[in-house]
């Protein structure tokens, strides 16, 4: 009779962890807080989009009165993008920075923000996300991933920086090897261009260039330093081609899971976060630049872009069902 008692007891005790998200297995805990948050992305803690996930580790914790402990893996130690979108999908991570163009081999919408040269600047996109889009795209990423979007950080243009000469032209291109992100819009972008694209995680992205599998790459020149690829590079063109945003990612299971109260707290500093690394990212390009030049590299400024818009027109109208023309028409109002 004891020993049925202690068992009822026990077998109580484990039901009421197990349910007492109404029916749902709790969300995982530890010492210090009462849910746990692993976030990953694969920058280095100097990179904006890292500082913004420490501001939205200290944002929630502090909200939280510590009931949350957000832990922030960065540098690549828990992968790349792709590695954590399936991460979430499989419930062993929470929360993680994916770029767009990696979410659009998930859900095509998503291809919008590869085109070149449809963000006309940062102000523009956000006016544009602002407008509708974002609560467009928000919800298709959840119904197609199950994956819910809480910020987005818009980084500041992506140029090209290489080790074998300055872009000015179109014709500069011809036969450079440029590392893209996993989007066949940008391979299909840099062939109408001229050049060889070679689609590669972040993680790969210094060794390619430093042993010669690329010439060069493109992205936002804060990633340049951050990232120390100016040591293998020596050439940036401000080409800026592309506006392409990361956003903070969350396992909606795992969100659903939560208290109201932490989910309001989640998605409040989630939009702080993301406006946070906006504009540190907006702030610091042009002293960017500068450390750039201090560092060796060659910069220039490209007046007439009209060579590289008339050699990628022909992508408008390729992708334009694939995406959407509602949403492509978003930008062109």
């Amino acid at each position: 009779m004891k020993k049925t008692l202690v068992f009822l007891l026990v077998l109580g005790l484990f039901s009421t962890m197990v349910f007492a998200q109404g029916g749902k297995e709790a969300p995982a805990a530890d010492a210090k807080g009462q849910y746990v948050i692993k976030m990953g992305t694969p920058s280095n803690p100097e990179d904006n989009c890292v500082k913004a996930f420490f501001e939205f580790e200290k944002l929630v914790e502090e909200r939280t009165n510590g009931r949350v402990d957000v832990q922030v893996f960065h540098s690549a130690q828990l992968g790349a993008h792709r590695d954590y979108i399936e991460q979430m999908q499989m419930g062993s991570l929470q929360a993680a920075e994916i770029n767009t163009a990696v979410l659009s081999g998930f859900d095509s919408k998503f291809m919008v923000f590869d085109l070149p040269y449809l963000s006309r600047n940062v102000e523009h996109l956000q006016s544009v996300l602002a407008g509708g889009l974002e609560t467009k795209l928000n919800a298709s990423l959840e119904e197609s991933t199950g994956l819910k979007i809480l910020g987005w950080m818009i980084r500041s243009p992506r140029n090209i920086y290489n080790s074998r000469n300055a872009i000015t032209k179109a014709s500069d291109f011809n036969g450079m090897k440029i590392r893209v992100m996993e989007s066949p819009i940008m391979t299909r972008t840099f062939q109408l261009l001229g050049a060889v694209p070679v689609p590669l995680s972040a993680a790969e992205r210094y060794m390619a260039l430093q042993t010669g599998v690329v010439h060069g790459a493109e992205n936002s020149v804060g990633i340049i330093v951050s990232e120390k690829e100016y040591e293998v590079t020596k050439y940036v063109s401000l080409t800026a081609h592309n506006i392409t945003p990361n956003i903070i990612a969350f396992d909606k299971k795992y969100f659903d899971k939560l208290p109201a109260d932490i989910q309001a707290v989640l998605v409040q500093a989630g939009k702080e976060a993301g406006a946070f690394a906006t504009r540190l990212d907006s702030e610091s390009q042009q002293a960017t630049l500068d450390t750039l030049k201090s560092l060796g590299m060659q910069v220039n400024d490209i007046a007439d872009k009209s060579s590289f818009t008339q050699a990628v027109s022909p992508i408008y109208a390729q992708y334009r069902a694939e995406i959407g023309g509602d949403i492509i028409d978003a930008f062109l109002k």
